[in-house]
């Protein structure tokens, strides 16, 4: 179940800087890249992702969250069990 706080944990973590999150966003950024379900976005043009490039604009096709702030939430898990 998608839960609004987790994305909005996810979004304040995108604009302040945590080492900490940063090397979990890294780490579970790398899976989704190669995820079949990580899809093109809007989000691109909106909010750029220069740490994270290569889910830049992309969202999950199942959860429907943008990635740049999925990744980055402590609390949001992946709904394929992948991080």
């Amino acid at each position: 179940m998608i839960k609004a706080k987790d994305i909005l944990s996810g979004w304040k973590n995108y604009l302040i800087d945590d080492p900490v999150v940063d090397k979990i966003a890294e780490a579970r950024a790398k899976v989704c890249a190669l995820c079949p379900e990580a899809k093109d976005g809007r989000f691109t043009a909106l909010l750029k992702d220069y740490k994270l490039e290569e889910i830049q604009g992309k969202y999950c096709h199942i959860c429907k969250c943008p990635l740049s702030a999925s990744v980055r939430s402590k609390s949001k898990k992946c709904p394929l069990d992948k991080w």
